[in-house]
């Protein structure tokens, strides 16, 4: 049975108001709520980094007492659903390059979606903004997020309005997938590799698909326990990457100009929906703590990339627990957000 806390156990002074603190000190409250917070995950390991204007000014990594090593900064971790966030920049670079908007319906790219469908609301209704958003109203089976996709893929229907309630759904981030292939011509791994990865030299970022691809830095959940990239799932999951290269992805985000605009940006950025399960308000494959000046990437497990653009302060943490325990994940992301407000 999972064990739940609550997270106030663990945030200490973190939330008071933002005085003339060092940050010496800071840093220091930031280890310290790492420590408590990898204790009670089973001593898990994880990694730190801090930057500010571009320049790290932190980074730690702990090994949980050795049961996954080797981790330091060429240690490469699995981001689950922090890879939506690459998938973020490859959609808003397709835009800018004019090869497909935000508000194309998908019936442009997927033949299935050029009829109604059986559902209470229309399929041809669905654009890729929706998908991106988590507002499609997309099932399968009555299910947003099947165990398995519908190789006929007019067999899905339209539970919701199109942009209306927030329903996380693999089955949207499936359909973009494959969207954005059929808008390109291209596998969204060599996608990503051409117009997000490459551009921005992130070397150690990739799609790791079975154990053939496996090398020596590529760390396990668990002792001998990995989660492989799997095709129709690669927007919503899959990437790896080492915390430096995760760092250097989120301070890109400050200044995006290299792949589109900061108008672009703000589309990503802006209110689409809100998770009642994750308890905070959602973007375009992104979480948003907009009255606190942050933007997060969170992945499964804990694993947070915090931006916060008016401080200049991206603070990565990538955990892999090695218990069950559940602490309130809108809780953890603020946290991070509100240290590196303070700095």
């Amino acid at each position: 049975m999972k064990k739940i806390i609550f997270l106030s156990l663990f945030l200490g002074l973190i939330f008071n108001s933002i005085s003339a603190q060092s940050q010496k000190q800071v840093l220091t409250e930031l280890d310290a709520y790492l420590t408590r917070t990898s204790n009670y995950m089973g001593n898990c390991p994880y990694a730190v980094i801090v930057s500010k204007n571009g320049e790290i000014i932190h980074e730690n990594y702990y090994d949980g007492g050795g049961a996954i090593t080797p981790i330091n900064q060429d240690s490469r971790w699995q981001l689950f659903s922090i890879s939506k966030s690459f998938i973020s920049a490859l959609m808003l670079n397709l835009v800018q390059e004019g090869i497909i908007s935000l508000d194309d319906p998908i019936r442009n790219y997927l033949p299935a979606f050029e009829s109604k469908g059986k559902g209470g609301f229309d399929r041809r209704d669905v654009t890729i903004r929706h998908l991106a958003s988590h507002t499609s109203g997309t099932t399968y089976n009555r299910d947003e997020t099947p165990s398995g996709f519908p190789e006929d893929l007019s067999k899905i229907e339209i539970a919701t309005e199109p942009g209306g309630p927030f329903l996380y759904s693999s089955l949207g981030t499936y359909l973009l997938e494959l969207t954005l292939e059929a808008a390109t011509g291209k596998d969204l791994d060599e996608l990503l590799q051409e117009r997000v990865i490459r551009p921005l030299g992130l070397t150690s970022t990739g799609y790791v698909y079975d154990e053939e691809h496996l090398d020596g830095r590529i760390l396990p959940m668990k002792p001998d326990i990995y989660s492989f990239s799997k095709k129709g799932l690669r927007v919503g999951t899959g990437l790896f990457t080492t915390a430096r290269d995760l760092n250097a992805f989120g301070n890109f985000w400050i200044n995006p100009e290299k792949l589109f605009s900061k108008e672009l940006r703000t589309e990503a950025w802006k209110l689409h929906g809100t998770s009642i399960f994750e308890g905070g308000h959602y973007g375009l494959l992104w979480w948003l703590f907009t009255d606190h000046g942050g933007y997060v990437m969170s992945g499964y497990q804990y694993k947070v990339n915090a931006v916060i653009p008016e401080k200049n302060v991206v603070v990565t943490v990538i955990r892999y627990p090695q218990n069950d325990a559940y602490f309130e994940k809108s809780a953890d992301k603020h946290a991070f957000v509100s240290f590196g407000n303070r700095l």
